[in-house]
């Protein structure tokens, strides 16, 4: 019994390392690495973000994030009573349509198409569940969803202006990650005022 668990259980993660992303890109040379993030508050295992360095990609991730920021905190406009999420949200419409500009602008001077703003399913069913929140709920729903999408697209801007494939878009990657930083600094200290509140 000892020797077959000796065999089987590196066959196990061998496998198990083998194992593709189920929502990652098809495109087989889209992805260089992959990043741990923190684990989950319930002490679940980190899931991997994905790195890009490929310029169709990252635009397509870019926007996706962008149209999620924008149509999550519209959402959010309809329910949420509380004047500083409120607020907030106000400010991340106009932030990340700022950002959807810069990308295109940049896309076109390469002659290439602007990114694609479909969203991801898990992107969709967090916005899901924000549409169809409470006013009692939605802040605190809306408030997590904004940090983990925020801290996705710091990794996807500052990777791709650490090591992209296109200069020009590097540039603006690298331009937009700082926003990103006090987009999340803001949500530090909103999440503080609501703890305390």
């Amino acid at each position: 019994m000892k020797y077959s668990l000796l065999i089987i259980a590196p066959v196990l993660m061998l496998a198990a390392c083998d194992k593709k992303p189920e929502n990652g890109p098809q495109n087989g040379n889209a992805t260089e690495g992959a990043a741990a993030t923190d684990s989950g508050p319930d002490g679940t295992l980190p899931h991997l973000t994905l790195q890009t360095t490929d310029a169709r990609t990252y635009l397509d991730k870019a926007a996706a994030g962008d149209s999620f920021e924008i149509e999550s905190s519209r959402a959010l406009l309809k329910t949420s009573k509380n004047p500083a999420v409120r607020n907030f949200a106000s400010m991340m419409i106009s932030a990340h349509q700022e950002s959807s500009r810069k990308l295109r602008r940049a896309a076109e001077k390469l002659k290439l198409a602007a990114g694609a703003t479909s969203l991801s399913q898990d992107q969709q069913q967090k916005l899901d569940v924000i549409k169809s929140a409470g006013a009692a709920d939605v802040d605190q729903l809306y408030l997590t969803s904004q940090r983990s999408a925020h801290n996705d697209a710091l990794d996807l801007h500052r990777h791709y202006a650490s090591d992209g494939d296109t200069p020009a878009l590097k540039e603006a990657a690298g331009a937009i990650a700082p926003v990103v930083q006090k987009h999340l600094d803001e949500l530090d200290k909103l999440t503080k005022q609501q703890d305390s509140a």
